[in-house]
């Protein structure tokens, strides 16, 4: 189904805080798995309430409230009528000569009267199953397959199976809570017995906006599996010289088991405990070697895949690096297919991977994006300010989202500092959200003073303190961290949050801004042709507003940075630093 309920002013609010296009999104993902129950152009019967329109709300409800405050009758809500809400049958069926009712398959339905909104829309859907060939009690999970604004509440035959931003206390023509990004969400719905009937079934599905100036918009899908399925990973994290963690998840509770080995997978784990979240904990891995690897899913193997160990202290090490990616997934879908092809031995991530931290959708996307890289290769984000918020029904943060090196033992929930080492290379990862936060800072002294001994140090953070985009150098990195970067005389910082490319080196420290990972990029706003002088000092050498990757190369005496355009074309020319040694 598609229903888009569009009038005048429909776009959405609050899209992006600083810039409103929001990159190349199209909420195209991979396509639904099992058999299709409900078609994404199936027929629809949908209701729709009007309100009035914010303009024409305001003035009454203003005048009710003070009405109130003096004792009087409460007035108006800017919700509309207190007695406006679903169909009287609802969740089951739309019935009734109703005026605003209709079938339909795809396309948008008349816009409201002018001095009117569209305050929540109603919609079902009927699909049968044929116990002789598709049996219902066949089916051991269901994907309910959702493109909506902004929030969403789904029945099947009058059991709920999902709700998002839609508390069921609120008012009833209350807009969502949040505005919903526009990438599809897919949930996954265990079939309990007597959810699915051998016959006619019912779906129905509530959509609401999450500003008095929107419209909801629905597109709807439903398919069904006999058995469960992996739906993010596998991720290989943590990988050192002899370890490494693999996650996956899959859609159900599950038993899950891995084999690895080199020649031959002749290595097994025990099996998991039936979960949908499993992380193998393997050691006893060959050093600086090719490890082999496969996961089973309820007796069902996976593709085999491959990751390396790391190398030994004073051998070359490569590490991929971009940042910034929100809904620029067609760019950074190039990205990942160019870092599969570089092999490193690591990515890291300047923040910003998704547009909305709190949409589970967005981060079903970008897991969907990265799998043929996070199947092979170790992947260490920084937290972005677009990266945060709770998000899901495990409501999960940022960090929740990977198996991560764990940080110290104070950090606050949620909080994204931590450090690793990669043989005698030490990476730092910042969290830019809590520069104000002492602990962070004392954290990184102690870090950095125990890693006095190792041949480079990269620390990686999202809002860096050096950077000519549209945001600029953030002065409480300049202020707080930077002196203590200079001190311990880190080889590099990488950050983003400005979508562009630029290096240089200012009080002593070098530094790159690798913000072009595929969100909209952001103009060289200063000291360069046709541009105003700077108001800060930052070394600058090069600055251009280009999506790309870089290749950083540690050997044992200098450290090559190589950028790239999204196609592996150079950027520019390779650029050089000294190790620490």
């Amino acid at each position: 189904m598609a229903i888009a309920l569009a009038i005048a002013a429909s776009a959405r609010a609050g899209d992006d805080d600083d810039d409103p296009a929001v990159g190349d999104a199209t909420g195209a993902s991979a396509p639904i798995a099992g058999a299709v129950l409900v078609a994404r152009d199936a027929t629809w019967q949908v209701q729709w309430a009007t309100a009035p329109a914010l303009t024409v709300a305001l003035g009454p409800a203003a005048l009710g409230a003070l009405d109130a405050a003096r004792g009087g009758p409460a007035g108006p809500s800017l919700y509309g009528p207190a007695d406006a809400g679903p169909p009287a049958a609802w969740p089951f069926a739309v019935d009734g000569d109703v005026a605003g009712r209709l079938a339909i398959t795809g396309g948008a339905l008349p816009a409201p009267a002018p001095d009117a909104r569209i305050a929540a829309a109603w919609a079902v859907t009927r699909f049968a199953l044929d116990a002789t060939s598709a049996d219902a009690a066949a089916l051991r999970v269901l994907e309910l397959r959702v493109r909506y604004r902004d929030g969403l509440a789904a029945w099947l035959n009058g059991v709920p199976i999902a709700r998002r931003e839609l508390p069921a206390a609120a008012p009833p023509l209350a807009i969502a809570t949040r505005p919903h990004g526009p990438e599809w969400e897919s949930f996954f719905v265990p079939v309990a017995p007597g959810l699915l009937h051998a016959g006619v079934n019912v779906l129905a599905v509530e959509a609401r906006p999450a500003a008095h100036g929107a419209a909801p918009a629905l597109e709807v899908e439903l398919a069904g599996r006999p058995q469960a399925r992996v739906v993010r990973g596998p991720l290989v994290q943590r990988v050192g010289a002899d370890r490494a963690t693999i996650v996956l998840e899959t859609d159900l509770p599950t038993v899950a088991t891995l084999a690895w080995g080199q020649a031959a997978l002749d290595h097994a784990l025990p099996a998991t405990a039936a979960r949908r979240r499993h992380e193998f904990e393997l050691t006893g891995l060959p050093d600086d070697a090719l490890v082999r690897y496969q996961l089973s899913v309820d007796g069902a193997p996976a593709p085999a895949a491959a990751f390396a160990t790391t190398p030994a202290a004073g051998e070359v090490i490569r590490i991929g690096a971009y940042g910034d990616v929100r809904g620029g997934h067609r760019v950074h879908a190039q990205l990942i297919a160019r870092l599969v092809a570089e092999a490193p031995d690591l990515v890291v991530a300047s923040g910003d991977l998704v547009l909305r931290g709190t949409d589970d959708a967005d981060w079903q996307q970008f897991f969907a994006v990265t799998a043929p890289l996070m199947a092979a290769v170790p992947y260490y984000p920084a937290v972005g300010n677009h990266d945060l918020g709770k998000t899901g029904d495990l409501a999960r943060r940022v960090t929740d989202q990977f198996a991560l090196p764990p940080g110290p033992a104070d950090r606050p929930p949620g909080a994204g500092w931590y450090s690793f080492d990669v043989a005698d290379v030490h990476l730092v990862m910042l969290d830019s959200n809590a520069y104000d936060d002492a602990r962070q800072r004392a954290w990184l002294e102690a870090d950095l003073l125990a890693a006095a001994g190792a041949r480079a140090i990269v620390v990686v953070t999202h809002d860096g303190p050096f950077a000519r985009g549209t945001h600029g150098g953030n002065q409480q990195a300049v202020r707080d961290y930077v002196p203590i970067l200079v001190r311990h005389r880190v080889t590099l910082l990488i950050s983003g949050h400005d979508h562009l490319y630029q290096r240089g080196e200012q009080d002593g420290l070098p530094y790159m801004v690798s913000g072009g990972g595929g969100a909209p990029l952001y103009r060289v706003r200063c000291g360069v042709a046709g541009r105003p002088r700077c108001a800060r000092p930052d070394g600058m050498d090069q600055a251009r507003s280009e999506h790309h990757y870089a290749i950083i190369s540690v050997y044992p005496a200098h450290v090559e940075v190589c950028p790239r355009q999204p196609d592996g074309a150079p950027l520019e020319p390779c650029w050089r630093l000294p190790t620490r040694r």
